[in-house]
């Protein structure tokens, strides 16, 4: 696998391998929410065991709101908020909390021991947010069009999960990582995310990674998969090198639009351009 080596605009490579403080949470029925004070940025730490949730984009004065949907779904528990340094951290455990007793503290959220529940979790678009998911056995739906995403990082076991950005982000992303396991990922107008450097590390699954959107600027794009089927979309304006690693358990299609411009003469690399 090369690294280092970019050119405008998407370069890819991919190897195929076998105390609390702040403002006071607003409850109704079904619902928690933070409303927005000094805040300049927010930390979110989403760890999620079971169930579906769906995030999005919420009103502007409201850091977070969370709303529960079915009557199967446990009630919120417990819910803390600090701001330090004019930073938000949210705490916030949904459902069973037996398994957090005795541990420290995190600035995370908690989906407990469920099936069926869905939750519905929006942020505000008024401050640049930082993300940081671990998710078990559901459904995530990351539609983060509108936000302003400053990092995203996720690590997804046997899941099934969207991740959109139906609109430019409105901060700069240094670093996308996600790892998707025993499942099944899509992602959609990734070049409105506005990152520098994308990471994907994917077991066994159906991964789709869609670069549509409004790519700015030179990126660098790897990519590790196991025994699943990749499917990139790289749009027909974008300028694209693609360079991948060759073994007898992996095969590379590529659209008529690329061509290879050299011969796989070692376990290393073939670099492949668009047609022009």
């Amino acid at each position: 696998m090369n690294h280092g080596r970019t050119i405008p605009a998407l370069a890819v490579a991919g190897a195929v391998l076998c105390g609390f403080a702040g403002a006071i949470p607003q409850d109704r029925p079904g619902a928690k929410e933070i409303g927005r004070t000094t805040e300049r940025e927010l930390n979110v730490v989403l760890s999620s065991s079971f169930g579906t949730f769906l995030i999005s984009r919420g009103e502007s004065e409201k850091i977070l709101v969370v709303e529960t949907a079915g009557p199967e779904t446990e009630p919120l528990t417990n819910l803390e908020y600090a701001i330090r340094n004019r930073v938000g951290y949210a705490d916030l455990t949904l459902g069973d909390v037996k398994d957090r007793e005795g541990e420290k503290k995190k600035r995370s959220f908690k989906i407990g021991d469920f099936n069926k529940g869905k939750w519905y979790i929006r942020f505000s678009d008024a401050v640049p947010i930082s993300f940081d998911v671990e998710l078990g056995v559901g459904r995530g739906d990351f539609n983060l069009s509108g936000l302003q995403v400053k990092d995203f990082n996720l690590s997804a076991g046997a899941s099934d999960v969207t991740l959109s950005f139906d609109e430019p982000n409105k901060s700069r992303i240094e670093n996308i990582n996600i790892e998707s396991g025993v499942s099944k990922f899509d992602a959609r107008n990734l070049g409105n995310a506005n990152f520098r450097h994308f990471r994907f590390q994917g077991g066994l699954g159906a991964y789709t990674l869609d670069f549509g959107g409004a790519l700015n600027g030179e990126v660098d794009v790897d990519i590790e998969v196991g025994m699943g089927v990749l499917t990139i979309i790289v749009p027909q304006d974008v300028g694209a090198k693609v360079y991948y690693e060759k073994s007898w358990v992996s095969r590379l299609d590529c659209d008529r639009d690329f061509r290879s411009s050299a011969e796989n003469t070692s376990p290393t690399t073939i670099p492949a351009v668009p047609a022009r």
